[in-house]
Order: C-alpha cells, then structure tokens, then sequence
C-alpha cells in the first residue's frame, strides 16, 4: 500500500473516531441502557450504536471493504466479477465502539473507541480514541505513532522506553484472573521481579508502553478487535505486541506487549525457561 493510501486511510479513521466520540459521550454518564451477552459481558446502548454508525459510514465510503466488530461479527461485500481465485482480499475494518465496557458502565473513564484498518491481515492503520480521558493515539504503517491531548492541544510523536532490564520495568496487565491464570501462572513471578507493577488493562496498557510510560503490558483473553489498533501503534513507537511465540498477529486469543528491549526476557519468562 502506498504511502499516499495509508494516509488517506489513516485521515478517514480519524473522522470515524471524531464520529464515535460525539456518540458515545452523549451516553456517558447519562445512565446508558446496559445488558448481558451470553459470555457474561457487558454491552451498552452506545455500543451497539456507535458500531452501526461507524459500519454505515465505512461502507459508504468503502463498500468494497471488509468489517469486524466486536458487536455485529464480520461482513465480507461481494467479491467483484473478474476476481481471480489468487486475488488479495479487500481491506478489512477492525472496530471495538467501546473498549473498556464495564468500566465505561460504571462511569470511569477509561475508555476508547479502537479503529483499525488492515490488509493481508496485518494493520496498517490504528487509531484509539479516548475521549473521557481527552487522548488520542494513533499511528500508520512507516508513518510513526502519535498521541494528542484535548486538554492541552499537545500532538506529539511517541516511542517506546528504552529500559532494557525488568528490574527497572513497569509491568502492565489487564484481568487480575485471567493475566494470572494465563502462562500457567508465571506471570507472578515475571511481575515480582519487576519495578512496578499496576492493572491499567483494556488499550491503555498498550498506549502506556507505546509512549514510554510502561515497558511491558499482559493480556490473558482478549479478541482482534480488542489489539489490532493497539499493535500497529505499538509497532510504530517501537515496540512489539505478540503472542508467546514472539509472532506478531492478533488472533492469537491473549498477547504480550513490550517496548521491544524486553520482550524476549518477557517471553522467556512466561515459557518458564528462566533467564
């Protein structure tokens, strides 16, 4: 893809999280309608609303390209006539409307609209939008990871840290069972040998280490929708987000997120093969 398609993409992902946010603020803390699905997670009103509206406004846009939302599954448009059976999929939308439900539920802010866009399954675009806590990240394919403050009007460009040791390492992670549960429990002891050690969960772990804040982030269940705008910002400021085997995909069903100077202490650690 060129560089001139990236952007435009990316500038488009933008409007569809400008979009997102006007719909999801108007429910917050406004009482949202809120039910169960069948796994015992929550979904609101906005949730369902704000994937509608994003799905409407990709297919007018792009009504050849493919979408997966976290809500409403996948949908594959027609494959043209005179495709050939060798012929590259069309580029696919990754959509989480809200990303940190519960919390979002309950009226902490930590929250976010997650927008990828990807090709050959591997992201090329990724925003996430956090409008309670007034941030936004976002990066595209060798066009850097970025972050804005509303508050502030700050737009700047993120790396990663540089730390290279776990000793002087802040460790991440979301689920305290699950993250625990996970690695057949070797995420504790990866944890104790750390600095610091704190359960942000949800996208912001992955945004921490992808601005420097945090060298290593834990997800013990998580689903594409829930990373795949995550990883390319990650991979842009630097870092890596991957699964136990130290590849890079987001269908994996968890995945392990490092500053890239760590992450084969971090995967080591959690095969259980020491240092």
């Amino acid at each position: 893809m060129s560089e001139l398609a990236t952007a435009a993409l990316l500038a488009f992902a933008h409007t569809l999280a400008d979009a997102a946010d006007e719909a999801n603020m108007r429910h917050y803390r406004a009482n949202p309608e809120i039910w169960q699905k069948s796994d015992g997670s929550l979904v609101t009103l906005a949730d369902t609303q704000t994937e509608s509206l994003l799905r409407a406004q990709i297919a007018a846009r792009f009504p050849g390209h493919r979408i997966l939302g976290e809500e409403e599954g996948e949908t594959r448009p027609p494959m043209p006539l005179d495709a050939g059976p060798g012929d590259a999929p069309p580029p696919g939308w990754i959509l989480d409307p809200i990303d940190g439900t519960h919390n979002f539920a309950r009226g902490v802010p930590i929250w976010a609209t997650l927008i990828a866009c990807e090709r050959d399954g591997r992201p090329e675009v990724g925003v996430v939008s956090a409008p309670a806590l007034g941030t936004r990240w976002w990066a595209a394919r060798g066009l850097g990871a970025y972050r804005r403050d509303r508050l502030t009007g700050v737009e700047e460009r993120i790396h990663v840290s540089p730390r290279a040791t776990l000793a002087e390492s802040q460790v991440l992670y979301g689920s305290y069972t699950l993250t625990f549960d996970a690695w057949a429990g070797r995420a504790e002891a990866l944890m104790r040998g750390s600095w610091r050690q704190r359960g942000f969960g949800d996208f912001w772990q992955h945004c921490l280490v992808a601005e420097g804040a945090a060298e290593v982030a834990l997800e013990g269940q998580i689903k594409p929708w829930d990373i795949a705008a995550a990883q390319i910002i990650v991979e842009e400021a630097g870092g890596r987000l991957t699964d136990l085997d130290g590849v890079a995909r987001i269908d994996a069903g968890y995945c392990i997120t490092s500053n890239g100077a760590l992450h084969d202490i971090v995967l080591r650690a959690l095969r259980g093969e020491g240092s």
